[in-house]
């Protein structure tokens, strides 16, 4: 699916935020090393640091970021709130934040160096002005009234965008962890090849959840410290330490998705988001998510391994 575009979006987000996607993904997204289309990379970059050296700087209106882990329904969630005819949508935009912030990079798409934790102290002059300025070319060239982010990776970085962005919108949305155990191992199935995989290029991001998230949680530490660890304990690991990050951060946050509501109630979750958002309703968005928003809820069992006393504690302080 190019750009998250099929016949069901385009007949129901309607044109406008049809050819919003299509632009973006051509020239504001990069192509990832797990992705085809990587030879057109230089074009993106080229357009990307037109705005990061150039564009006039425009106020930015209460940019949207989507927190979560990946396969949590980060997407799904970006792809109904694309629909709004007020929205531009970046997905993942990795490319984009390595030339804000050089060398951010945790997956290795793009560098070899990068980290996961940002905060307020790594807004520097420098870094606020890039994001000023890419932030305001793309919601130029998109004719966006508001800047929509889905980046995983922003996560475990609240207080950095707080400070760039200071009436930012942060959703977080979370998953059961069966469900996420069991994504991850049949993308990596899929997807995965050679030196590249669902942790990135040599696993670089695995190395920074080593050594930058799981001493954030003693028991993770442990067990990730001492042994090899299956694909499904990697998965059990990144969820724990993510859902993990979000507990401890949910007052800087502006609300919690829980994905079980959203697929089994998508109209009034959605309206729910929407109202969270500042965004005014759209039927665009509720037509889109009643009708692409499955409600079969998978029912698999997911073998956590050595991580399922951390998934229990964790699932508990968060119900799900």
């Amino acid at each position: 699916m190019v750009a998250q575009i099929d016949r069901r979006y385009v007949r129901l987000a309607g044109i406008a935020p049809t050819l919003r996607r299509l632009l973006t993904y051509t020239m504001f997204e990069g192509r990832p090393a797990t992705t085809r289309g990587q030879w057109f990379n230089p074009v993106v970059r080229w357009n990307l640091m037109q705005g990061i050296e150039k564009e006039p700087i425009q106020p930015i209106d209460r940019p949207i970021f989507i927190l979560g882990v990946g396969r949590s329904g980060t997407t799904h969630l970006g792809r109904l709130l694309s629909a709004h005819p007020d929205v531009g949508w970046l997905n993942e935009p990795k490319l984009m934040w390595n030339l804000i912030v050089p060398g951010e990079d945790v997956s290795g798409f793009y560098s070899k160096h990068g980290k996961f934790l940002l905060s307020a102290s790594d807004v520097t002059p420098k870094v606020r002005e890039r994001a000023a300025r890419a932030f305001s070319r793309y919601q130029r060239i998109s004719r966006s009234r508001r800047v929509m982010d889905k980046y995983p990776e922003m996560t475990y970085r609240a207080e950095f965008i707080r400070e760039l962005f200071p009436d930012a919108i942060l959703v977080a949305i979370i998953r059961r962890p069966e469900d996420f155990v069991n994504s991850v191992v049949e993308w990596n199935t899929v997807h995965g090849f050679a030196d590249e995989d669902w942790w990135g290029v040599g696993r670089r991001k695995w190395t920074h959840i080593r050594q930058e998230l799981a001493p954030m949680h003693e028991s993770v530490s442990q067990i990730i410290g001492s042994s090899s660890l299956s694909v499904a304990e990697m998965a059990a690991s990144e969820w724990v330490l993510g859902m993990h990050h979000i507990y401890a951060n949910r007052t800087k946050l502006d609300i919690i998705v829980n994905y079980e509501e959203l697929a089994t109630n998508p109209v009034s979750e959605i309206m729910r988001i929407e109202s969270t958002c500042q965004l005014s309703p759209s039927r665009a968005v509720h037509e889109l998510a009643r009708a692409t928003t499955s409600g079969r809820l998978r029912t698999d069992p997911a073998d956590f391994g050595r991580l399922a006393d951390a998934v229990a504690e964790v699932r508990h302080q968060l119900d799900v």
